[in-house]
């Protein structure tokens, strides 16, 4: 298991022993306090299974954060699939949790091991630096690599429009950890989503998604050759249900929070069936066992828990509606959620004469 933590003080003696930093503990805790007080860098410490092996200077290269060089300091003679798994996770420290939208690495003869693991996570040369690093009295030439969030390999966000909206996937190769909707023009966050979305030219300088020109959304073979494994099965599917040719998911979910009144919800509203509705009473008595008067109070909760779906679609939120049948607290729009609820009309009745 792969962990990432900021630098501390209190770190010099791991980095010695580690051999990724060297000299008196004293010296090592100096440096340490550069690298803390230095608003231009951000410095992580990577352990494989609480063994320190990596040291990672990031050096931010822009005051909006969009851009970072890394400096990555890793223990020898590791085996490839460690190299690849600490460069992955330093890669979606990176570009995920940290939000920069493009990585560079400098990879020389002293480090020409790090070539194969960075390419495998989504790096490409971008150019060569002439006279860039001074190696025992002489200079070499080295590569400049770089990755960008579109590009990541292991995990990265499909876009899927439908008639008025579209539908935004986060995801690895093994597992989908986020499915939202959201209505033509919507602000998204800043952050990796938003990123890839500038990228791809699906967003405008205000970060709010396009319009739908016909073929704003469409994703060209190498885009979706780029996309992980599972990423792509969502893709897939998703696309299938919006075309009617599907009213059902099988797809690997992460969860990343949830609670367990939470998960309860989201459970109960997982088994309303395709073209079929219930209202946020019927959920809040189911979860209570029947008992009326607790899911009288529960209701309330009910809609917030339905406002936090991670997984919109495949947990189908847009089934629960007013006691009243009314539309109503659907976290992506009235209009989506009654778009949704005429496809599924349309596909059960037809499906069914």
């Amino acid at each position: 298991m792969v962990s990432i933590d900021k630098i501390r003080i209190n770190d010099a003696k791991r980095l010695r022993t580690a051999g990724l930093m060297s000299g008196s503990l004293s010296s090592i805790e100096a440096e340490i306090r550069t690298f803390i007080d230095f608003p231009q860098m951000n410095v992580v410490l990577v352990s494989c299974d609480d063994q320190l092996v990596s040291m990672v200077k990031i050096h931010l290269l822009d005051r909006k954060r969009c851009r970072a060089h890394l400096d990555l300091v890793i223990m020898p003679d590791l085996d490839s699939a460690t190299y690849i798994d600490i460069i992955d996770n330093v890669v979606y420290y990176c570009l995920v949790t940290q939000a920069y939208h493009k990585l560079t690495v400098t990879i020389s003869s002293r480090n020409s091991f790090l070539e194969k693991p960075c390419i495998d996570c989504g790096f490409i040369q971008e150019s060569v630096l002439v006279d860039e690093i001074e190696n025992e009295g002489h200079y070499e030439d080295a590569g400049l690599f770089r990755i960008l969030s579109a590009d990541y390999l292991n995990y990265n966000a499909c876009f899927i429009p439908f008639e008025t909206g579209v539908a935004v996937v986060t995801g690895g190769n093994y597992f989908i950890d986020g499915i939202r909707l959201y209505r033509y023009g919507a602000e998204l966050e800043p952050g990796f989503v938003l990123n890839v979305a500038r990228q791809l030219h699906f967003a405008d300088d205000k970060g709010c998604l396009r319009p739908d020109g016909g073929d704003t959304y469409v994703m060209g073979d190498e885009e979706l050759d780029i996309l992980p494994e599972e990423l792509s099965r969502a893709y897939s599917q998703i696309t299938d249900y919006f075309a009617k040719n599907s009213s059902g998911f099988d797809l690997n979910l992460k969860y990343r929070f949830g609670t367990e009144f939470q998960m309860s919800v989201w459970k109960a509203i997982s088994e309303i069936k395709y073209g079929n509705t219930r209202s946020y009473e019927d959920i809040a008595l189911d979860i209570s066992g029947g008992d009326l008067s607790k899911a009288k109070n529960l209701t309330r909760a009910v809609g917030n828990a339905c406002s936090d779906n991670p997984f919109m679609l495949v947990i189908p939120c847009h089934r629960v509606i007013g006691k009243d049948g009314k539309l109503a607290g659907f976290s992506a729009g009235v209009e989506v959620q009654d778009f949704l609820l005429t496809l599924e009309a349309f596909t059960y009745v037809t499906s069914i004469v």
